[in-house]
């Protein structure tokens, strides 16, 4: 009889201590951060190709044999550019070989799309319109020197153009600081922030948040090269030579301006490490350079400027960031000799 209600009394903690456990009062988890939909993204800004047989593997000396070189730009991501736009630069050149023996001058070795290049775009149903494709091409060329046997080449397409990157990131804001496991399903003060990218070669790829006081929160984002080419300030071009040099040299490599703006324009101060200037709406804005590309951190503070009577909500915070980008395609060609 001892053995049995000895027993009963083990079962019954065993029973007690489950059941505080699924009644414990501790706040749930919040949802794991998403990137933000809507935006086609995607790394990529202008695709470039050269057209299969623009220029041709083999050609012969003595301007024997007239060809042409094609460059195919395709506007892959989410930015128009071209005359018209916000991002009108775009230039192709060629480089690596002397001009004047593929009868160019250096003048006629670059030349600008003359034709607005319409950005790829997300419909309604979540289907994709593709961006659309122009060319910049490079007529009647032709290698003029002799040569005694063969000659190997290597041509260099370079292409620059301006392009941007929109980004959006969620926070939360509440009339205190103090958590309460109730807001956990709408949003929480500390943590990692969801965030989306428009398609570009450079992306806003982590946002953290971290309250501060009853009025102002901070956020820390990551901004991030995804791309193959470099980037550059865009800076006033003297001319068009001065575009997209790659060389650790110039000194707009590796440099992006930055806009932080609220989505609600009166209602938050904005202030943010390493962006110095405050747009009239309210944002901050500034030119920031990364160490040969890596990553940088950006730190901004955002302080509401007049009570509100939501006790906790979320918001959206817009980043814009500007830039010239530039990358080439290496074009082997062979050039022989005649009797």
């Amino acid at each position: 009889m001892l053995k049995k209600s000895f027993f009963s009394a083990v079962l019954i903690i065993i029973l007690s201590l489950s059941l505080s456990g699924l009644c414990a009062c501790s706040p749930p988890r919040g949802p794991v951060p998403v990137e933000i939909g809507g935006f086609v993204g995607g790394i990529t800004g202008l695709g470039v190709t050269i057209l299969d047989g623009a220029p041709p593997p083999i050609i012969q000396d003595a301007g024997l044999t007239p060809f042409s070189f094609v460059i195919a730009l395709e506007n892959a991501g989410e930015s128009d550019v071209g005359p018209g736009t916000d991002n009108p630069l775009v230039l192709a050149r060629l480089a690596g070989v002397m001009h004047k023996n593929f009868g160019l001058t250096e003048e006629e070795a670059i030349k600008t799309l003359d034709s607005r290049l319409a950005s790829a775009k997300r419909n309604f149903d979540g289907t994709t319109l593709p961006g659309e494709i122009n060319y910049i091409s490079f007529e009647g060329l032709t290698y003029g020197p002799r040569v005694y046997e063969s000659l190997a080449l290597t041509i260099r397409a370079e292409v620059c153009y301006d392009y941007e990157t929109l980004a959006t990131t969620k926070i939360c804001m509440k009339r205190d600081v103090l958590e309460a496991w109730e807001d956990v399903s709408i949003c929480t003060l500390r943590g990692p922030k969801p965030v989306g990218n428009s398609g570009a070669p450079i992306h806003v790829t982590s946002v953290e948040e971290t309250p501060v006081n009853n009025e102002t929160v901070q956020i820390n984002f990551v901004i991030e090269h995804l791309g193959n080419g470099l980037f550059f300030y865009r800076n006033e071009l003297e001319t068009l030579f001065d575009a997209c040099v790659f060389s650790d040299l110039n000194p707009d490599i590796y440099k992006i301006e930055v806009f932080v703006e609220p989505i609600e324009t009166d209602l938050y101060e904005v202030k943010c490490s390493r962006l110095d200037q405050q747009l009239p709406d309210g944002g901050a804005y500034g030119v920031v350079r990364s160490y040969r590309g890596a990553p940088l951190t950006v730190t901004c503070f955002l302080k509401r400027t007049r009570p509100i009577n939501v006790r906790v909500y979320e918001d959206l915070v817009n980043i814009r960031l500007r830039y010239r980008y530039g990358e080439f395609i290496e074009v082997p060609i062979l050039i022989q000799g005649h009797p």
